[in-house]
């Protein structure tokens, strides 16, 4: 009899255990067996997006004045703590003056005798020409005198740029400023010879009130915003709109404006160089600095966008898990543009009002009915839209048509 009760017995409890894990399993989860799979999604709106692209660029003086010895000598002393701003005119550098004062007195000598030399000239033309007149002369000695007289004033002439060359080498001793600006470091010693032999680097002077980033751009991206560049460039405008990016990552606070474009486009990298300018009153921005210079490239009004952990990669193709009215999920493959952010933005597959899932893809499946909590979506792009007092940015595209091309599937397509 025990033998045909266990049988039951045994399908009786394997039932009831299947119940007490499918209730406890329930339980883990927070809900009863059989509820929907609870996910987030987003509710597609559209948004006004601004694109930006960086371009890396070196920051440098507007002006940068290398000061070298132009004559030969002993650095005698420096005259400025390094590191410090000096004015136009300010004392650098003594170079001992002993050899520029002996040439000068020399030259002055020499120029003495060519004077005299040329004074004798002169009155043997005086005293010989009425003579002439009166045949008590030849006519071969007067001109003989006169030609004396010319070579005279010649050599005198010669004395006068001899001495001037000396005086200008003896003005070299004293080292200058050419502008106003920081002096960097001293690259010669008290006590060193130079310019002997070619012009000795003694400093370099920046002017760095405002400084300038050089950086390339594509030639397709030259003639998409072609008008616009060459308005900016012309330097009549002032339109402060582009952003400095630092090394470490931070904003710099000044906008900056496009000073320069230059003349050609470079037949080796297909670039063409652009030269902005940035303010620089507190000192922050020096000479080899690395930076990114941010500019607003585009501007697409109404434009729809999804967080790029909505997007699924498969091959060649993007797809979006997209919920209906009654919260069943549908697959759609979608064409993407931009990456802006963390957000993609979408050409075609998708439309204003739609849900889109955010958490939970890779539990779901094509017909499936979920429990759909709505989301925040959160700002598209990195940058503020323009406002008051802060980035301008280009007008507004006319038709989506202007929108890029595609990414290819895994590009990063970052702006």
């Amino acid at each position: 009899m025990l033998d045909r009760v266990r049988p039951g017995f045994r399908r009786v409890t394997a039932v009831t255990f299947s119940l007490l894990m499918a209730a406890c399993a329930a339980k883990d989860e927070g809900k009863a067996p059989g509820a929907p799979l609870e996910v987030m999604a987003v509710e597609l709106a559209p948004t006004d997006v601004t694109l930006y692209a960086d371009f890396v660029g070196t920051i440098d003086g507007t002006e940068n004045a290398e000061i070298r010895a132009r004559v030969a000598g002993f650095l005698q002393e420096a005259h400025f703590r390094e590191g410090s701003r000096v004015n136009r005119g300010d004392l650098l550098f003594t170079i001992d003056p002993v050899m520029t004062e002996a040439a000068v007195r020399q030259a002055s000598g020499d120029l003495a005798t060519a004077k005299a030399s040329a004074a004798k000239a002169k009155a043997d033309v005086e005293r010989l020409t009425p003579l002439v007149a009166t045949n008590a002369v030849s006519r071969q000695e007067l001109d003989h005198a006169t030609a004396e007289r010319q070579v005279a004033a010649a050599q005198v002439l010669g004395a006068e740029g001899s001495l001037e060359a000396a005086k200008a080498s003896l003005s070299y001793t004293k080292v200058t400023s050419p502008i106003s600006g920081i002096v960097g470091v001293r690259k010669v010693s008290t006590g060193s010879l130079v310019g002997q032999g070619e012009p000795t680097l003694l400093t370099t002077v920046s002017e760095l009130s405002t400084v300038r980033v050089r950086f390339p751009i594509s030639e397709q991206l030259y003639l998409k915003h072609a008008t616009t560049l060459n308005r900016l460039a012309e330097g009549s405008t002032g339109e402060r709109r582009l952003r400095l990016i630092l090394a470490d990552g931070t904003t710099y606070p000044e906008l900056g404006w496009l000073a320069l474009i230059d003349r050609a486009v470079s037949v080796t990298s297909g670039s063409i160089l652009l030269e902005a300018r940035f303010p620089n009153p507190q000192g922050i921005l020096r000479p080899g600095q690395f930076a990114r210079v941010r500019a607003a490239t585009d501007r697409i009004d109404g434009a729809l966008a999804v967080p790029q952990r909505s997007v699924i990669e498969r091959q060649s193709m993007h797809e979006v898990f997209v919920l209906d009215g009654s919260n069943k999920v549908e697959r759609r493959a979608v064409e993407l543009t931009d990456r802006v952010g963390s957000h993609w933005l979408v050409r075609k597959g998708v439309k204003a009002g739609e849900k889109v899932l955010v958490d939970g893809i890779q539990k779901v499946r094509p017909g499936m009915v979920v429990k759909a909590e709505l989301v925040a979506q959160g700002p598209v792009g990195g940058e503020p839209l323009a406002a008051a007092g802060t980035l301008p940015v280009p007008t507004a595209s006319a038709e989506p048509a202007t929108l890029p091309s595609p990414p290819a599937a895994g590009a990063p397509g970052s702006r």
